[in-house]
């Protein structure tokens, strides 16, 4: 038995001795469930932020009372034993930090890893601190393929720490930072492994926390010239407002794929975009616009990945309001201001995809969250055609290229998606995969019209469908996705769209698509 093995074993031992102490210090049920206590290689080492950018916790910060075994089940995971177990225990609590800062950060950027590793070894920490890190260890565990066994355990835990904090609704915890990111990540979590409706009920729950704890103003709230002037209280600043924009990003998603009504409205905000990502984790304070004045400036400058993102989305979301209120209209949808508004947002899109564009081998496209800003910004031009087919806006036959040189470029970028860890990949990314193996399903007919034979359009459908094969390994969501295809159902069209535009056009030489250009709708009647 090699030493490694050996040193596995102590580790399983020593969590389920921890785990059934009469300190109760993780309850009584066992967190190790499975029969795998397989480690990975990969992440034995412990992701430490430098020493520097460790901040103390503000004045401002959630400081609800600590919970201890008299009050709650739930205690911090940590707890004074003798060596070699508290080593074996806080080598797993280390892996679990660094997978999710390498796994699931990337794609939900809200935590600041300097602020969470100054609280996260504390002997004593507030039930919101610990309902958030075992929201972050489930999705950690659920990210690596050799701790998939500890997610459910995990997942649990933390589902039953945070729905204790609402017994006590005059708390300060109810409504505190930790608490948000806290329901947020479990919304991640049975989004991608457990059903649809129970991640949306656990979506509104983040939102009304969110709401309560007013995040939408928090530059209303705070001197913002002060916070400039210190970098933690900056950081603190900063986490809150990447807390309300990731929540922002999951709302819209929601109201595009299925229609329900939206919970966080942009009329109230007073809210700086998020900064880019090194200028968050090291807490250089940086001041953004806010999403009206960068929507106004649309294209003058590349954001950062996940303020494109919010960029993205919000067009997107104002395309859809469109559609929806044009939808059975009995005047012309391309009459009056509303059309005017919707040009617009479609000039927006085109200068955004032109900013953000990159070909699948770009190195760039490493960075998950880029990455699913170009899959977005090409559906868009799916999206706006599905508009303009359900509107019946009368357009030339050959359009049809401009969605079709889209979804080329989507399968394109399917394929780095899967070829690096698909559980980096977004959660709605399974969406955008199946807008565009939908648009070439459903009209097959027409581009075998006016798309050269040497483009084989069946096989860029099946390589969607094997990137949705991929990804339903970790994402629910693109297992019914890929249900839905094979099953030539139109009931789920409405999860079909999504934002950002531009054209192409077909080179007569090699009939393959050239680079995209400007497409005018205004000239398309």
């Amino acid at each position: 038995m090699t030493y490694a093995h050996s040193l596995l074993i102590v580790l399983s031992a020593t969590l389920e001795n921890i785990i059934n102490c009469d300190q109760g210090i993780l309850g009584s049920k066992e967190l190790l469930d499975g029969s795998e206590k397989n480690h990975s290689d990969e992440t034995a080492q412990l992701l430490s932020p430098p020493h520097e950018y460790i901040p103390n916790l503000t004045n401002t910060e959630c400081r609800d009372t600590p919970y201890s075994i008299e009050v709650s089940t739930i205690t911090s995971p940590i707890t004074p034993i003798a060596p070699p177990e508290h080593e074996s225990l806080d080598i797993i609590e280390a892996d679990l930090d660094q997978l999710y800062f390498d796994r699931v950060h990337p794609v939900a950027p809200m935590l600041h890893q300097g602020r969470y590793f100054s609280w996260s070894q504390s002997f004593s920490k507030p039930a919101s601190h610990i309902c958030l890190q075992f929201a972050m260890w489930a999705l950690a565990a659920a990210s690596s393929a050799h701790l998939q066994h500890m997610r459910e355990s995990l997942y649990t835990r933390a589902r039953s720490a945070i729905d204790a904090l609402d017994h006590d609704i005059q708390s300060s915890s109810v409504a505190c930072l930790q608490v948000a990111q806290a329901w947020l990540l479990l919304t991640h979590y049975e989004f991608r492994y457990m059903s649809y409706r129970r991640a949306w009920l656990t979506a509104g729950r983040a939102f009304r926390i969110i709401q309560l704890a007013k995040l939408h103003e928090i530059d209303r709230l705070n001197d913002v010239s002060i916070n400039m002037a210190h970098p933690e209280a900056w950081a603190e600043a900063e986490e809150k407002r990447r807390t309300y924009w990731l929540a922002y990003c999951l709302d819209r998603f929601l109201n595009i794929s299925d229609e329900w009504p939206l919970s966080l409205h942009e009329e109230a905000l007073c809210i700086y975009l998020p900064v880019s990502e090194s200028d968050f984790q090291h807490s250089r304070p940086v001041l953004m616009d806010s999403l009206y004045d960068e929507i106004e400036t649309s294209g003058h400058k590349m954001l950062p990945p996940f303020a494109e993102t919010i960029v993205l989305i919000t067009l997107c979301w104002h395309s859809v309001a469109f559609q929806r209120t044009a939808y059975g209209d009995k005047t012309s949808p391309t009459d009056g201001d509303a059309w005017k508004r919707h040009t617009r947002l479609y000039q927006m899109v085109q200068q955004r995809l032109m900013l953000v564009s990159l070909p699948p081998s770009s190195p760039e496209l490493h960075d998950p969250m880029r990455l699913f800003t170009n899959m977005l910004a090409n559906a868009a031009v799916i999206w706006f055609y599905n508009i303009m087919e359900t509107l019946q806006v009368e357009i030339d036959e050959e359009i049809i290229l401009v969605p079709f040189y889209s979804a080329c470029e989507i399968v394109g970028l399917a394929k780095p998606l899967t070829r690096s860890s698909f559980f980096k990949a977004h959660a709605f990314s399974p969406m955008l995969l199946y807008l565009s193996a939908k648009f070439l399903k459903t009209h097959a007919d027409q581009l075998n019209t006016c798309v050269s034979a040497s483009e084989d359009k069946q096989q860029k459908l099946e390589d969607l469908k094997k990137a949705l094969r991929v990804l339903q390994g970790g994402n629910n969501l693109a297992m019914t996705y890929l249900e839905l295809l094979d099953s030539d159902s139109d009931s789920f069209d409405k999860l079909c769209n999504l934002a950002t535009a531009q054209g192409c056009t077909m080179s007569d030489a090699t009939g393959q698509p050239e680079p995209p250009f400007f497409f005018d709708i205004t000239n398309l009647l």
